[in-house]
């Protein structure tokens, strides 16, 4: 559950997003439902969160899904913390990349709730609590993935793939390289440039 988490990017490449019209999700039904899986201790800032909580959609060329800010400065976050103090206030933007992709928006928008009632950390709870209350989509789910990969494939130096001990190569359709060649299942798979227009 975790690992699919971690699938999901947290900063996007360089997309031709447009901004929206459409109004930013509305926290208060999710940070309700966090209030089911959050014990006091670890989300300190859920009380009172809507009243000091902005949401609203970042620039297009903004390189990030979503981003959590508070106005505190770390070390006073810290102290209201271990006081349960509010947090003042907090906003959080998400990437209009994102309308048209509901379960990643979701998933995302989630992930920055967390941060806001007081999960700072990039952690194991963190994530499993993200894609237990908001899974993340698979790829084939999800547009704004798929778009992403796309882009990030194309932006590669290496396109093709080739294995060594039978030869066959293949075209690149993950980002990260392949563990076996899909042909012989040997670990001989090395980055190849293809000469051969067409050819693989």
């Amino acid at each position: 559950m975790v690992d699919r988490a971690k699938r999901v990017p947290h900063r996007v490449v360089s997309v031709d997003a447009t901004p929206t019209n459409r109004a930013p999700p509305d926290p208060m039904r999710w940070l309700e439902i966090i209030r089911k899986h959050v014990t006091d201790i670890e989300a300190p800032f859920l009380k009172g969160l809507g009243r000091w909580l902005k949401v609203s959609w970042s620039e297009p060329s903004s390189d990030l899904l979503g981003v959590t800010r508070f106005e505190l400065d770390p070390n006073e976050l810290m102290r209201r913390r271990r006081m349960r103090a509010p947090s003042g206030p907090v906003h959080i933007e998400l990437h209009p990349i994102l309308v048209d992709d509901s379960a990643l928006l979701a998933h995302t928008f989630v992930h920055e709730l967390l941060h806001a009632v007081g999960l700072t950390d990039h952690n194991n709870r963190h994530a499993s609590l993200t894609e237990e209350i908001a899974p993340a989509p698979s790829l084939a789910e999800s547009p704004v993935l798929m778009r992403l990969r796309s882009e990030v494939l194309d932006g590669q130096d290496i396109q093709e793939w080739l294995c060594t001990n039978c030869g066959t190569s293949w075209k690149r359709t993950t980002v990260s390289r392949p563990k076996r060649c899909p042909r012989c299942a040997r670990a001989a798979v090395i980055a190849h440039e293809s000469s051969r227009d067409g050819e693989h």
